[in-house]
């Protein structure tokens, strides 16, 4: 009793909960990168002033490899098992899980989020509990869809706003994206890390966080503040044979920085003690004086930052996107006691102590340890009952969206899938694989199909990269075989290889006849082909699967036009440009330009992006509805427009030159079209060989025109067959 009441006199009064709370989550940073954690080469100033105000937990460790389940677990102090968001796109958080927003209004607070990507978006549900959710993306576009993400500038500029009016009592959680694949700093950092673009990024982060605090400390100083800096994951940057992250648990993308600085927070102090970032929301709650979260599984830091806690916490560690992406086996993890168990096919256990860089596998040497440490994991997935969230239906622009950051996002739990469940290839022995599919992503968002398709040539060969019967167009091939033979249609279909990208994406539907998204692809590669009955079976079928699919209704819109349908065609570029999707806007329009609707044209034209209507499929279809209606002029003015903007674009200079064909000018279109550079497509190449020699033959050069389209069909393998025999007739008019 006397020793209670002694350590009860010694004890310091409470300090009152902080005015400000603000948690910053900066996406796939590693930890090694910080100065504080030891980097040499680190530009963090402001990260690192923060680990010296504050503390900093040295080894904090996320659940999961992927954004969304991440976030899901800081934001709700649970694992991925208990709340059910398991990977990127699928999942909503179920509304009967409480969050850290719901707790800190609850205790008094004005609560507000700014996220910089659309994997955040409120539709999977973070955004309950707060005032105000800013998820409106600006400023980089990462997809043709729109814009899937926008920088730290832009989401520091956002807050900004916010905090004009902003109460003096404030939750504010603040999402930077920038550090995620593809590494691209804007200008100045791209310069002065030109070699290490993913450091680059990262310093620009900091810079901006650097505005952030200022601009939240000129409001109200430093008292009272409490600010908490971590990241959802890292980034492997080929370790292990990873490139980025999402299919693997190794340190490199669960190790995450965390650092805690303000009222009650020592100056100076670092945790050794490994943390979780289920830990961050009991313990800010904490800090709040607000309720603690029904059912979580993080426990608050406060004893480990004030240095009496001696609690041993086991971390859980997983990823499903292996199976869900690949058909591989899931990986399931825990790391206790100084080491990390991963369940797989072939089990891997490592001595983080004395191999921190998980480079020599214990496995085989301790198989008492592997059995005790998989005891402890089944006990603990056990313990807890999964959570089965609500599905999120995505439109097909939403879902472009995601994989332009390099999402492969699959569709659809496959039903009977039990998530988590090992069995299937070991994704440590199919490294190659995912090394190639990473680069053909990344080529493939460069703008250089291509290459992407070099990237995953010999993926699916028989005794190919991943091994045979792993992906390919024979055999069962499953989920790995979907995705891969789908990025391969995607590729051939941007690189205007038509009957490549209609093989690979019957191959990938062989494999999974569930993708709408393939569906699509294939449609659109017979519809390029001249294949216009079978591209409208394929389009019906994506419409089926996926009604929400804003491209099957534009691929179903253009086969009623040709069927000469228009009531129908406008009826399904309606409800595709109810959906978002921008070119069913334009598609729409030019059905009221050729109908003599005007206003609606104009009205309809008036609500799309810049961006959108300087497309070149957009500018040629607009003009063309122009020149069908007999507005020739204006048909001419629309083109050159676009070529101003885009000089020489091939697609742009063939319709100029046939609507100067139209009219009876030669030599306007011959001007057009003479000179460019070859485009790498046979179809393309094909049309400007007849636009050429149509203008010369106009000219009366027929000997020139037939050498045109001599030359024209030589280099045409691969081209539609329409516009092959199309050239060879005109070739035929010409004479001998």
């Amino acid at each position: 009793m006397l020793g209670a009441l002694l350590h009860a006199a010694c004890t310091p009064p409470e300090t009152p909960p902080p005015d400000r709370v603000v948690l910053v989550s900066i996406d796939t940073l590693r930890a090694d990168h910080l100065g504080s954690y030891g980097a040499r080469r680190s530009h963090t100033r402001h990260m690192d002033a923060l680990a010296e105000s504050g503390v900093r937990f040295e080894q904090a460790i996320s659940p999961a490899p992927l954004t969304l389940p991440s976030h899901a677990s800081l934001m709700t102090g649970l694992e991925p098992p208990g709340h059910g968001v398991r990977h990127n796109s699928l999942f909503r958080l179920p509304a009967s899980i409480p969050t850290l927003a719901e707790g800190m209004r609850a205790a008094g607070y004005a609560t507000a989020g700014f996220v910089g990507a659309v994997v955040l978006d409120r539709r999977y549900g973070l955004d309950r509990g707060f005032d105000v959710y800013d998820d409106h993306m600006v400023g980089r576009r990462s997809a043709l869809v729109g814009f899937a993400e926008r920088r730290a500038d832009d989401v520091v500029d956002a807050v900004e706003a916010w905090l004009e009016n902003a109460p003096g009592r404030f939750f504010l959680w603040v999402h930077f994206y920038d550090p995620h694949a593809k590494y691209d700093p804007p200008a100045g950092f791209a310069s002065a890390f030109a070699s290490r673009p993913y450091e680059g990024e990262i310093a620009f982060v900091d810079a901006q966080l650097g505005r952030l605090l200022a601009a939240i400390r000129a409001r109200g100083g430093d008292e009272g503040l409490l600010v908490v800096l971590t990241s959802d994951h890292g980034e492997s940057l080929g370790e292990h044979g990873e490139p980025t992250h999402s299919y693997s648990i190794y340190d490199a993308t669960q190790r995450v920085p965390l650092l805690m600085s303000g009222p009650r927070v020592p100056a100076g102090r670092v945790v050794e003690t490994p943390v979780r970032l289920i830990d961050v929301a009991p313990t800010l709650l904490r800090m709040a004086g607000a309720r603690p979260l029904p059912g979580a599984l993080g426990r608050d830091l406060r004893g480990a930052i004030d240095g009496d806690d001696d609690e041993v916490r086991t971390a859980y560690l997983e990823t499903v996107a292996t199976q869900l992406d690949m058909g591989w086996s899931p990986l399931l993890g825990l790391r206790a006691g100084g080491f990390k168990y991963i369940r797989a096919p072939r089990p891997e256990l490592y001595d983080l102590r004395a191999d921190p860089a998980e480079k020599r596998d214990l496995a085989a040497l301790e198989p008492e340890r592997v059995a005790s440490l998989d005891a402890l994991l089944e006990a603990r997935l056990s313990a807890s009952p999964e959570a089965s969230p609500p599905p999120v239906a995505l439109s097909e622009a939403e879902r472009e969206q995601l994989r332009s950051l390099g999402y492969l996002a699959p569709q659809v739990v496959p039903p009977g899938e039990q998530l988590g469940r090992v069995g299937g290839a070991d994704p440590k022995d199919r490294v190659a694989v995912l090394q190639q599919l990473s680069l053909a992503q990344s080529e493939l968002a460069r703008g250089k199909p291509e290459e992407a398709l070099a990237a995953l040539e010999g993926i699916g060969a028989p005794g190919g990269i991943g091994g045979p019967g792993d992906v390919g167009a024979s055999g069962d091939i499953g989920e790995q075989g979907a995705t891969v033979e789908g990025l391969r249609a995607s590729a051939a279909l941007a690189a205007g290889r038509y009957a490549l990208a209609v093989t690979a994406a019957r191959a990938g539907l062989r494999a999974q006849p569930g993708r709408a998204d393939i569906w699509v692809i294939l449609g659109i590669a017979l519809d390029d082909q001249g294949r216009h009955p079978e591209a409208a079976e394929a389009f019906e079928t994506a419409a089926h699967i996926d009604p929400t699919s804003a491209r099957a209704q534009i691929g179903l819109g253009r086969w009623y036009e040709r069927e000469g349908e228009l009531a129908a065609a406008a009826a399904s570029y309606q409800r595709a440009h109810e959906a978002g999707e921008g070119e069913a806007g334009w598609r729409l329009a030019a059905l009221h330009i050729e109908a003599g609707r005007d206003d609606a044209a104009s009205a309809l034209l008036g609500s799309l992006s810049p961006a959108t209507l300087n497309d070149p499929s957009a500018v040629l279809r607009l003009a063309g509805a122009e020149a069908n209606r007999g507005l020739e002029e204006a048909s001419l003015r629309r083109l050159a427009l676009a070529l101003a903007r885009q000089p020489r674009e091939p697609r742009l200079a063939v319709a100029m030159a046939t609507v100067h064909l139209a009219r009876g000018e030669p030599a306007q279109a011959l001007i057009v079209v003479e000179g460019l550079e070859p485009t790498g497509s046979p179809d393309l190449e094909t049309r400007l060989g007849l636009a050429r020699a149509r203008a010369q033959a106009e000219l009366g050069d027929a000997d020139a025109a037939r050498r045109t389209l001599n030359e024209s069909l030589a280099r045409a393998d691969g081209a539609s067959d329409a516009l092959v025999a199309e050239a060879r007739r005109f070739r035929a008019t010409l004479g001998p």
